[in-house]
């Protein structure tokens, strides 16, 4: 029996590794590729995932770390990011289908760019709201691009995208049920992506420490570490390594200064800000050179999951934006993101259960910032009590509440240049912060159940943790138009030459 679909594959060195833009016809799909992304007869993919080896059993992971397209007898399906930190492209115009995991390699493809009258801030924010908001549709100066996230798409030839339901993890019935279960994906993730080396983004809270004792247990032998924070909230000490751990643990360390970016003049926080999202990732530049080829370990969105007292949702809602500006710095870079606590965060309730059980009480410290299941691992996995997770600190740059201060001087310049190049003036000025008694009368709010009491500040930290809206569309306008060049091979004048053979 001969498949429905066929894949042709155009191999372009000067795309970046990872990324991958695909043209869909009938009974055909034409890719056009970097040199890293993973290409079979039946498909291909950018990544690891959780589950089987093998391409073919990619639609029924329930958390692909990377995204691609797989055939499956007649049906040709998309799968993004099994999360809400990044997602997949498309364009539907004229009797055609493009797809992309990179917004700018879309754009470049169909000679596109964002317009200057649309409140993209917006619109980008709907994707912290959780899967019920897919897809998102970004007006350009053509056909709107739609942004699809975690849920599988079913191609219905070049004009039709179904969205099927992406798998799900059953509830996790104890603590060893979900650990056993957290581990059996991490090996598999790893299995998966031999060619890519695990290394573990390490701090000293909760939620790095606990994914690095299970990296560690699985032959993960590096820890990257940012050696300060950002001014913490609750105290004034900003050391925030995760060197004690790491030698606690066994792994090789590397340091470096989240501030670096600072320094730099080939304006660095465009690529991250071109992804419509805040760019506070802009600080991994600094581990640029340690991440090529590798499959990065963090604990983001671990308070989303691993909160105690977290709302029990099953719709991925998050709080903030924090780890969607990396697409276009990974792509380039050449790195997996494994996001190691969205395994499972569809089952936030019975995590809830789990953390609030009997069984747990003697890793439950009390406060906001208790998680009772990220310190039993850590624990239990030789982490003493007190050397970790004492102060709540974050390391990002917080460009979307610093204003100017939080750019390197050259974007700053650029920024401005680009704003008066359109006739319109940027407002980089800082934006006040919530305060501690504002975040706490949140909290309390919460637990009383009182919600019209927290509403205004709610609002507040909404509008907060992300651009302001005229500002960001700013920002998102020139982040495309200074990185959208590492596509210029996609540009329909250009014909790409250069093949090679499967990675």
């Amino acid at each position: 029996m001969t498949a429905r679909w066929s894949f042709s594959y155009r191999v372009i060195e000067d795309l970046p590794p990872l990324a991958w833009l695909a043209r869909v016809g009938d009974a055909s799909v034409e890719i056009d590729c970097g040199t890293s992304v993973r290409r079979e007869p039946q498909g291909f993919f950018e990544g690891t995932w959780t589950g089987p080896a093998g391409l073919a059993a990619l639609p029924e992971s329930t958390t692909p770390f990377g995204s691609g397209m797989v055939a499956q007898g007649d049906d040709l399906l998309i799968v993004p990011p099994g999360h809400t930190l990044a997602g997949v492209f498309a364009l539907r115009a004229d009797g055609r289908m493009l797809v992309s995991n990179s917004l700018l390699g879309l754009l470049a493809a169909a000679d596109l760019a964002p317009r200057p009258d649309v409140d993209y801030v917006t619109e980008f924010f709907r994707l912290a709201d959780g899967i019920d908001n897919t897809p998102i549709e970004l007006p350009t100066t053509g056909a709107p691009v739609e942004l699809h996230f975690y849920e599988n798409l079913l191609v219905h030839g070049p004009s039709g995208l179904e969205k099927v339901a992406k798998p799900r993890e059953a509830p996790f019935a104890s603590y060893a049920d979900y650990v056993g279960r957290l581990e059996a994906a991490l090996a598999q993730a790893f299995a998966n992506a031999p060619a890519y080396r695990p290394v573990v983004a390490l701090s000293s809270g909760y939620d790095s420490t606990a994914v690095a004792v299970l990296a560690a247990r699985h032959g993960c032998g590096t820890a990257l570490t940012f050696t300060r924070s950002r001014p913490p909230l609750t105290t004034t000490d900003n050391d925030d390594s995760g060197e004690a751990t790491a030698n606690r643990l066994g792994l090789q360390v590397e340091r470096f200064d989240w501030r670096a970016y600072l320094q730099r003049d080939d304006l660095p926080e465009a690529e991250f800000v071109a992804t419509g999202f805040t760019g506070e990732d802009v600080v991994l530049v600094a581990m640029e050179p340690s991440l090529r080829r590798t499959m990065l370990l963090t604990g983001g969105v671990g308070s989303a999951v691993w909160r105690r007292g977290r709302e029990e949702r099953s719709d991925l809602m998050r709080g903030d934006l924090s780890g969607c500006s990396l697409t276009e710095f990974r792509l380039r870079t050449d790195f997996i993101d494994l996001t190691l606590p969205i395994f499972g965060m569809s089952e936030i309730a019975s995590l809830q259960r789990i953390a609030q059980s009997v069984e747990m009480t003697p890793w439950s410290v009390g406060g906001y910032y208790d998680k009772p299941i990220a310190r039993r691992i850590a624990e239990e996995g030789g982490i003493p009590r007190g050397t970790f997770a004492n102060d709540k600190r974050a390391v990002s740059a917080l460009l979307h509440q610093v204003g100017a201060a939080a750019f390197a001087p050259a974007s700053r310049v650029s920024i401005r240049e680009f704003a008066a190049a359109e006739g319109s003036r940027i407002d980089l000025s800082p934006r006040r912060r919530l305060s501690r008694f504002d975040r706490a009368l949140i909290r309390v709010a919460d637990r009383l159940r009182a919600d019209r009491l927290a509403a205004p500040l709610k609002e507040r930290m909404r509008e907060i943790v992300r651009h302001d809206r005229a500002t960001g569309s700013i920002l998102f306008r020139w982040g495309v138009a200074h990185a959208i060049g590492r596509y210029a091979a996609l540009r329909p004048s250009r014909v790409a030459t250069t093949t090679g053979p499967r990675p």
